[in-house]
C-alpha cells in the first residue's frame, strides 16, 4: 500500500494521477477529517487522521507536508520506520542527509514536483541514495510519472531545481499577470486580455516542447525595427534577464535555508 502523510494540493494531484493510471491501495493521513473525506469520495482511497496508521499499513510513505512541519512529523513516525519502508519527501529544502539521520531506512527519495502536476503536466525531479536499488524506486518513479515528466539528478542540484521548476510556475504566472494588466490598461477587457496572454503562453510552451530553442523562437518572432523588437528593447534596458537571475537565486538560497533549519 502507498500512503501519504498530508492531504494537501500536491498530495491530491498525485493521488488523482495514480488513480487515473489504475493504481490502487492508497491511504492518506490528513488531520482535517472533512478534507480526508473529500479525498475518499473523489478517489476511493482510505483516509485516517493518524500518521501512525499510514506508517504501519504502507510500504511506501510519501511525506507531503510543509518544510516547517517536517521535524514534528519525523519525530512522530521515526520510531516506526524500519528498513522495510520506502520514504519519499516532497518538501522543499529537506535534504536526504537529514532524513537519513532520523529514519532507520536507506530507502529514502527526495522529490521536487511542481504545481502543473494538478493537471498532469508536472515536472518532478528525484534524488536518492546510490545505495537504493530495487523495484520500489520504479514504483516511486511511476507515481510521479502519473502527473507529468520525471528527471533524476544528484541532490546537489535540488536547490536550483526548486528555484527553476518548483517556484517557476509562480514566476511565469506573475509575468502573465503583468501582461493581462497591461492589456487591460490598453483597453482590452480583462477576460480577453487573459485569454490572449494564456493561450500565447500555452502555444509558446508547445513550440518549445517540440524541440525549438527559446533563442530560436525569439529570433523568429522578432523582425528588425518591428513591434517585438521595440518591446524586447524595453526588457533589455530594464535588465529583465538580471531580474530573473536574481529572483531564481533568491529562491535557491531560501531552499538552502529551509534545509538548514530542518
Amino acid at each position: 500500500m502507498i500512503g501519504f502523510i498530508g492531504g494537501g494540493n500536491m498530495a491530491e494531484a498525485l493521488i488523482k494521477g495514480m488513480t487515473m493510471e489504475g493504481m490502487k491501495d492508497i491511504m492518506v493521513a490528513e488531520p482535517r477529517e472533512e478534507r480526508g473525506q473529500e479525498l475518499v469520495q473523489r478517489y476511493g482511497i482510505l483516509a485516517t487522521q493518524a500518521n501512525s496508521s499510514v506508517v504501519s499499513s504502507c510500504s511506501i510513505i510519501i511525506l507531503a507536508v510543509k518544510p516547517q512541519n517536517m521535524e514534528s512529523v519525523i519525530n512522530e513516525i521515526a520510531a516506526d520506520i524500519d528498513h522495510s519502508k520506502t520514504v519519499v519527501s516532497i518538501a522543499a529544502g529537506i535534504t536526504l542527509s537529514y532524513l537519513q539521520s532520523r529514519l532507520k531506512t536507506d530507502k529514502i527519495v527526495r522529490v521536487m514536483p511542481n504545481t502543473p502536476a494538478l493537471v498532469q503536466e508536472g515536472m518532478s525531479v528525484m534524488s536518492l541514495c546510490e545505495c537504493f536499488t530495487g523495484k520500489e524506486i520504479n514504483i516511486v518513479r511511476s507515481i510521479f510519472m502519473s502527473v507529468g515528466r520525471v528527471m533524476a539528478l544528484p541532490e546537489r542540484f535540488m536547490d536550483a531545481v526548486t528555484a527553476v521548476s518548483g517556484s517557476g510556475p509562480a514566476f511565469i504566472a506573475l509575468f502573465l499577470e503583468a501582461m493581462i494588466d497591461a492589456g487591460s490598461n490598453m483597453g482590452l477587457s480583462r477576460d480577453d486580455a487573459a485569454q490572449l496572454a494564456v493561450q500565447t503562453a500555452v502555444g509558446t510552451a508547445k513550440l518549445l516542447d517540440g524541440g525549438m530553442t527559446a533563442e530560436r523562437l525569439r529570433q523568429m518572432v522578432t523582425s528588425p525595427g518591428g513591434t517585438t523588437a521595440a518591446g524586447l528593447k524595453v526588457f533589455e534596458d530594464e535588465g529583465l534577464k538580471s531580474m530573473v537571475a536574481d529572483a531564481l537565486l533568491a529562491a535557491k538560497n531560501r531552499s538552502q535555508e529551509l534545509g538548514k533549519k530542518a
